[in-house]
């Protein structure tokens, strides 16, 4: 049986089964399980059978730089060697056998329909409520109920004449306002400090503070380096 035939199982315990066990690329504890999508029954807006996940970390899911989401499933696979088809049919089986003691032996049969054997396995395994799939109701109109129509109805179209013109009006109201707020104030004239004496003094006054702390600064400097120099050539005497 072809992957894409199969329907969209939904099995949560399997799925949280499925998290606690080691990553398929690391070996660690996986942390989550990826839906595959490739050859499998998922679409577009259709997410694949709960049955056709694999454990990853998130490193190798979604954050790494060799993330599936991040190369694609058809490199992902092929970079880590890995098989889909035997790795559902790997975990299937381990399942069956941890939670329901379930050994599956029969020989002879394809990946594909081993892997619906197992499938059919743990679905008979839910319960029946969570097994049942539903089905979208069609509403079947009545013969006997006739449709209305509010766009025929005369009070209607006079309401709705009504409400455009009032719309109408509001809006021009508010147009007339907000132009109002739109006129510019008069800007004042900006202040300039040049020219004003005693701006000048304080100019030149912190003009020769910074001359003088220059000048004692590379004064210590200087006094620093003659200092090494002649730490240097004791060291060197000795």
């Amino acid at each position: 049986m072809e992957l894409s035939k199969h329907k969209p199982h939904r099995n949560v315990k399997y799925l949280n089964w499925l998290r606690k066990q080691p990553c398929v690329v690391s070996g660690e504890k996986a942390q989550c399980a990826h839906h595959v999508r490739l050859g499998t029954n998922g679409g577009a807006s259709l997410k694949p059978s709960d049955y056709f996940c694999i454990p990853l970390l998130n490193e190798y899911h979604t954050t790494g730089a060799c993330a599936l989401h991040n190369i694609g499933e058809e490199t992902f696979f092929k970079q880590f060697g890995l098989e889909p088809l035997e790795l559902f049919i790997k975990y299937l089986k381990a399942y069956l056998i941890e939670k329901f003691e379930i050994y599956y032996m029969l020989e002879g049969r394809t990946p594909e329909e081993t892997l619906a054997d197992l499938i059919g396995l743990a679905q008979n395994k839910l319960p029946k409520m969570e097994r049942a799939t539903k089905k979208p109701s069609k509403k079947r109109s009545s013969p006997e109920t006739t449709s209305f129509s509010l766009s025929e109805n005369k009070y209607y179209q006079k309401a709705k004449e009504f409400k455009r013109e009032r719309d109408k009006e509001l809006r021009k109201k508010l147009k007339e306002k907000t132009d109002k707020k739109k006129v510019p104030f008069p800007k004042a004239p900006a202040k300039t400090l040049k020219g004003d004496e005693f701006y000048e003094k304080a100019k030149e006054k912190r003009k020769l503070q910074e001359k003088e702390y220059r000048k004692k600064n590379k004064e210590k400097m200087a006094a620093y380096r003659k200092e090494l120099k002649a730490k240097f050539q004791s060291k060197k005497d000795s």
